[in-house]
């Protein structure tokens, strides 16, 4: 499996991250992450699971530790989206997920990615497909 995070997986569209914030959509948190996700019909050719990533502009003023937070969610997910992909692999249904990060201070990488594996795992059970 490619461990690689390509562009069709990156969640883009303002209108579908917008519905993450609707009722409806569930949430999972692990501080200094938080997981905004909901089911989506899946269209053909689309990656079962597609993915965005924020960090707010309140609490980090400076773009340079907004990006670089972002920077360590995103290979966090990256190193560890198996455990997600293959709970997804089959089915016609489509996971949408929003790494939010809430954290008041920055946290090294290895904090970063244990959390994102315990929120990962909690993602894969059998009620979301």
């Amino acid at each position: 499996m490619s461990h690689r995070l390509h562009s069709a997986e990156r969640l883009k569209s303002k209108r579908e991250i917008g519905r993450l914030f609707a009722p409806g959509s569930g949430t999972v948190a692990a501080y200094p992450l938080r997981i905004l996700y909901r089911v989506a019909e899946r269209r053909e050719g689309d990656h079962p699971v597609r993915v965005a990533f924020t960090v707010p502009k309140k609490r980090f003023k400076r773009a340079v530790d907004r990006n670089q937070l972002k920077r360590r969610m995103r290979e966090a997910y990256r190193l560890n989206k198996a455990l997600l992909e293959q709970a997804q692999a089959t089915g016609d249904q489509q996971l949408v997920v929003l790494f939010l990060y809430t954290g008041r201070d920055e946290v090294p990488f290895s904090v970063i990615e244990k959390k994102m594996k315990r929120l990962l795992s909690r993602l894969e059970s059998p009620e979301l497909g």
